[in-house]
């Protein structure tokens, strides 16, 4: 290809990209650097949800630059109160599909309990969907895989919603 070709491509995609709405988001901008996961509560009948939120909570925000820490400034906490396997279709008189859906609702606060976003009654748009016509030990480990994914996808939507859509954490202006 003509190099004076791949320069236009270049200055093309560029431009592209600098007027679709994306930007880079450095350490600098995020509205707190250090962050405590708080209590996760499951008040489902479903074992372990809470774990699996947890560690997908701190992978999350150390990707995002955001360090876990005891005695950071903010803490954030939840509760999962609903948790639903759905067999969702059938091969063969044997349940083929599932999916999970899963709702909570969540608090960041400061270090004095000033609630610094809320998040009230988060529906999922968390459905993972997952296939197995095997036997009930595999369907168990997809279970679980999928557990795991649903949970990294809470906290993913969980840590923009808590980071990258505040500007600046609101101060107690009361005082």
């Amino acid at each position: 290809m003509n190099l004076k070709i791949k320069y236009i491509l270049l200055v093309v995609v560029l431009l592209c990209i600098s007027g679709c709405g994306y930007t880079l988001v450095t350490k600098a901008a995020m509205p707190y650097t250090s962050v405590r996961i708080g209590k996760i509560l499951n008040t489902t009948s479903t074992p372990k949800l809470q774990d699996m939120l947890y560690e997908a909570l701190a992978t999350e925000f150390l990707k995002r630059g955001v360090t876990i820490s005891d005695s950071a400034d903010y803490v954030l906490e939840g509760k999962i109160y609903f948790y639903q396997l759905t067999a969702v279709a059938e091969r063969n008189k044997y349940a083929a599909e599932y999916e999970i859906a899963i709702n909570g609702s969540f608090t960041l606060k400061d270090k004095n309990g000033v609630i610094i976003k809320e998040i009230k009654d988060m529906a999922s748009p968390f459905i993972e969907s997952f296939e197995s016509q095997d036997a009930v030990n595999s369907i168990i480990a997809s279970k679980e895989r999928q557990n795991e994914a649903a949970m990294g996808d809470v906290a993913a939507y969980l840590v923009y919603e808590m980071t990258l859509s505040l500007r600046e954490p609101k101060k107690d202006t009361t005082k």
